[in-house]
């Protein structure tokens, strides 16, 4: 039985998507060919922006129409705020929240066999246990999800609910499980990582990841994304350990006081700047990434220029950058969209160079470095702070598995058009 996943927005989903499927691969289904026609498809979506709403929709339709007789199941962000727009999709067979999304596959099972499933499975936030990657050298892992934050700007919260924290052995044991299986890189995901909580209702991810680190002795750890107030010394000691990449990404959205108060987060940019300086002190050659949202209702061209000058001085590395968009049952919709959207897009185009140019700069800085780097499935290599390429050696390659970890030498950086440049890699013998 073929199936196809459609997966968009974040690392989470990815998890999910590899969760769902390996249930049903236990049960004889294979995941279709590009141009192969499948008899189930999924769509597991983001609602982070209007333009995410858009292309849903967008993928949903293509796989309806392409995929004549096949049953489409939609889950995800999407499916939980807005499931009645996606219940009146011609095509559309069934509509599962976050909530629902791990009794999906039993779900599609059900209508495979044509009875009713009999599971002890619990199906929570967490029912993706025992899950390796599929098609992938790398494996997230899921310990946190939702978010108690309250930013004006955000529909996350209603589509993932409050914080909940997976529970802690249960953590440790899957990490016991992808390194015991040959899993090369370990991605903690969640929608806020830093406020993940023991059972006691403590804060409890420094704790988690000290343990982590005491299992680790082939598998290395990456995080996904932390918030700003969660970038302290006690993370960045840990971030020393061998193990642990030398990669954060840190999400500023403004580098304007006024307008980080407006979007009710909950540091100001000299704050920010403090945190960021102490890490690029604690860890020399840390790949730093952000998002940053521009366009946003209070922004005025003074403040957009705040941004991009914080940015420019803290010397970050890759920069995510997206348009404002009203979400609906937000407290920012209050204030309206008054910035056109041309300035919006001439906004977004200014970043977008100066990340072009900040990621040129970090690259030069590390060429000629050695770093630990692991072989993926395209034949590219990642090394641990995130650098990307491939090796000048091609014959060296062919004597290489996927997933095999090798220290590379960074030979030259080749920088691309209108996207990220890639490495020249040499084996370090």
């Amino acid at each position: 039985m073929k199936i196809k996943f459609h997966t968009l927005g974040c690392r989470l989903n990815f998890f999910e998507t590899d969760g769902m499927y390996s249930v049903l691969k236990d049960k004889g289904f294979s995941l279709a060919e590009a141009e192969e026609k499948a008899e189930y498809i999924v769509v597991n979506t983001c609602t982070v922006t209007n333009k995410a709403d858009v292309k849903n929709r967008n993928i949903i339709r293509n796989a309806i129409r392409t995929n004549p007789g096949a049953k489409v199941y939609v889950t995800g962000c999407y499916a939980e705020t807005d499931k009645e727009i996606l219940q009146n999709i011609p095509g559309v067979f069934g509509v599962f929240g976050n909530t629902e999304k791990s009794s999906l596959p039993y779900k599609i099972l059900e209508d495979w066999e044509g009875k009713k499933i009999e599971t002890n499975q619990s199906f929570d936030r967490f029912s993706y246990s025992d899950v390796l990657p599929e098609g992938h050298t790398r494996a997230y892992l899921k310990i946190q999800d939702g978010c108690n934050r309250k930013c004006s700007y955000c529909k996350i919260p209603a589509a993932r609910g409050l914080g909940v924290s997976r529970n802690y052995n249960d953590v440790l044991d899957q990490v016991r499980y992808l390194q015991d299986n040959g899993v090369g890189e370990i991605q903690l995901t969640g929608v806020n990582l830093g406020w993940y909580r023991l059972e006691n209702g403590e804060k409890g991810f420094l704790n988690l990841l000290e343990d982590i680190l005491k299992i680790l002795e082939y598998s290395r750890i990456r995080l996904s994304s932390i918030e700003p107030p969660d970038v302290g010394s006690g993370l960045l000691d840990l971030m020393k350990h061998p193990r642990f990449c030398k990669f954060l990404h840190v999400p500023i959205q403004s580098g304007s006081r006024k307008v980080l108060k407006d979007m009710r987060r909950t540091y100001h940019p000299d704050a920010f700047r403090t945190r960021i300086e102490l890490a690029k002190e604690k860890l020399p050659n840390l790949f730093l990434g952000t998002d940053v949202i521009v366009g946003f209702p209070s922004e005025t061209e003074l403040e957009f220029q705040e941004t991009k000058q914080l940015l420019n001085e803290l010397g970050f590395a890759k920069l995510h950058v997206f348009p404002y968009s009203v979400r609906k049952g937000t407290s920012a919709e209050s204030f309206g969209d008054p910035i056109p959207s041309d300035e919006k897009k001439r906004r977004v185009l200014d970043l977008m160079s100066l990340s072009s140019e900040l990621h040129t700069k970090y690259a030069e800085s590390v060429v000629g470095k050695t770093y630990e780097a692991i072989l993926e499935s395209d034949g590219r290599f990642v090394t641990d702070n995130y650098l990307k390429g491939r090796l000048a050696d091609s014959f060296s390659f062919d004597t290489l598995q996927k997933g095999q970890f090798v220290d590379v030498r960074c030979l030259e950086y080749k920088p691309a058009k209108d996207k990220e440049g890639e490495f020249v890699f040499g084996l370090s013998l």
